[in-house]
């Protein structure tokens, strides 16, 4: 198979144009998909995001940790032989463990794309050989099931395919292996054989490099382990599960919640230290100058890699090889650098879009996200006055402060990155130079309509009740969620425990009641104040150590 693979491959390639130069990665399609390449890293590694921007343009080389704990479910207690699935979650390897007799048949053509679609992973439906043994020596009886546990004995390689990659379905979940790994593939997207020569394709690819499996996405992450010989991986236990027939038949709906609960704890990520991220060498689509747009005049929110030209799909899969076959960098870890932008700005500005946020507050909120950036003008009684620089160029200087400060920590490792890097860092800069320049837009139209100010005043001026602010107000709401739209974070699309004016507290030295520490609770705005301190108060006058 490995050989046909890689000859039909050869074909399509040369009947793209010999002459045409390849597309190479550039920073101007990375500023055109900047806002995309940001949430791609944010949301790698994690259920949430993954899940809402679940049609995946890149592909990541990442490193599975040693002593990692993997799980498989199966008809057999004795490890599979060569390519199999492995689940980082107990329930989600349970699952296929708990199966039935007769598994249901998928669709048999493209006629059928509007119904349900296969099983979600070939664990249940893939049968080793070692299996159909069991099976036969049952045949008479019941089938049993076995959660098999594995621990990986060193650090190993993996191909992390983004979104939701191992998800099964026509609207472009799988065009990164269908149609950039493999674009002359006729794989289907509903057929488990197909499914298995998927992953067969990818385990002869990686494994040329030394890798060890590739990690996708579907209602967990999983691992297509290439090779269950490889002394990379320990069988720990194989535990025999109990007959299923023998569960009381009202403990069916257990199993869905219980999976899906796990799963949902790996929302923010999977935890443990189990799998970093080579953003350093990452490759995505967005980085090309492709055609992304939808195929589904119905679905126009869901671009894909297939719209892209079959010589473009080529060229990304022969540049992301060359990457690929390169020692791992971990020059930045972008995702870290995302996280700090996000958890700086993502409840602030879904505050000042709210309609449930007063004016005051909204101004609060504007007001917090700049003048960290802005100096003040110095005044002729500061003890520390030195001399005062041309206001004109404050707010620009501002600006620029506010844009490069979380990217600043990047710098350190510049001399080492690599392209890749180069592109991230051009694609987090825009954004931050977006939202940046947003708020310090919505502090001048502000500042404009408060009379008694001026452009270059200081505060804006909240007791200005007039048409004017009215309008300036009304103006800087609609920048916001205009901003808010075209980020499309996926921190908004998740349901707060508390409303865009309360804060989740509890006791903070020195700030709580005594309230905050027996009962933590959502806060509002007017009730966090500097007198909020009785938790404490009773030991104010006790020594203190410092």
């Amino acid at each position: 198979m490995k050989s046909l693979t890689l000859l039909a491959i050869s074909a399509v390639a040369a009947k793209a144009s010999p002459t045409a130069e390849p597309i190479r990665p550039n920073h101007d399609s990375a500023s055109a998909n900047a806002n995309r390449i940001f949430n791609a890293i944010h949301s790698a590694g994690r259920q949430w995001g993954s899940s809402l921007n679940h049609n995946g343009f890149g592909f990541i080389p990442v490193t599975l940790s040693a002593g990692a704990l993997l799980y498989h479910g199966g008809y057999s207690k004795d490890p599979p032989e060569g390519l199999e699935w492995l689940a980082f979650e107990v329930e989600h390897a349970e699952n296929f463990v708990r199966v039935p007799r007769h598994p249901p048949n998928p669709p048999k053509g493209p006629e059928h794309e509007g119904q349900p679609q296969a099983p979600s992973s070939p664990q249940k439906f893939l049968v080793q050989p070692e299996t159909e043994a069991h099976r036969d020596r049952d045949s008479e009886g019941r089938i049993r099931g076995y959660l098999q546990t594995y621990q990986t004995t060193r650090d190993v390689q993996l191909l992390y395919i983004d979104g939701s990659g191992a998800a099964k379905s026509p609207i472009g979940t799988l065009d990164s292996q269908d149609h950039v790994l493999f674009p002359n593939s006729s794989w289907q997207w509903y057929n488990i054989q197909s499914e298995m020569q998927r992953a067969t394709a990818m385990c002869d690819m990686i494994t040329k490099w030394g890798w060890a499996g590739i990690m996708r996405m579907e209602i967990g992450f999983e691992v297509i382990w290439c090779d269950f010989k490889s002394d990379d991986l320990q069988h720990e236990s194989s535990v025999r599960a109990l007959i299923q027939e023998d569960r009381l038949k009202d403990d069916d709906f257990m199993s869905p919640y219980l999976w899906t609960r796990a799963v949902a704890e790996r929302y923010d990520g999977l935890c443990g230290d189990r799998v970093k991220m080579d953003f350093s060498s990452m490759v995505s689509g967005f980085f090309f100058p492709i055609n992304i747009s939808h195929t589904d005049p119905e679905r126009p929110d869901l671009i894909r890699l297939k719209a892209a030209k079959l010589k473009h799909r080529l060229d990304i899969r022969t540049y992301l090889q060359k990457v690929f076959e390169e020692p791992r960098r971990f020059n930045v870890n972008w995702q870290g650098i995302v996280d700090m932008i996000v958890t700086r700005f993502s409840k602030r500005l879904a505050a000042m879009a709210s309609t449930n946020v007063s004016t005051d507050i909204f101004i609060g909120e504007l007001e917090g996200a700049v003048l960290a950036y802005y100096e003040a003008p110095g005044l002729p009684d500061d003890v520390t006055l030195a001399e005062d620089e041309d206001n004109r160029n404050k707010t620009a200087e501002a600006i620029d402060r506010c844009a490069t400060q979380y990217l600043k920590s990047s710098q350190s490792a510049r001399k080492d990155w690599t392209l890749q890097d180069d592109l991230i860092h051009t694609a987090l800069s825009d954004v931050m130079q977006h939202i940046c320049n947003d708020l310090y837009v919505m502090r001048t139209v502000l500042l404009r309509a408060a009379p008694d100010t001026s452009t270059d005043a200081y505060f804006i001026n909240k007791s200005i009740k007039s048409s004017d602010m009215e309008k300036a107000v009304n103006q800087s709401r609609a920048i916001v969620r205009s901003l808010v739209h075209e980020l499309a974070w996926t921190t908004w699309r998740k349901p707060q425990l508390c409303a865009e004016d309360e804060i989740l507290v509890t006791v903070m030295w020195p700030f709580g009641d005594t309230e905050d520490y027996y009962n933590p609770g959502c806060v509002s705005f007017h009730e966090i104040t500097e007198q909020r301190r009785s938790y404490w108060r009773p030991y104010e006058k006790r020594p203190r150590d410092f």
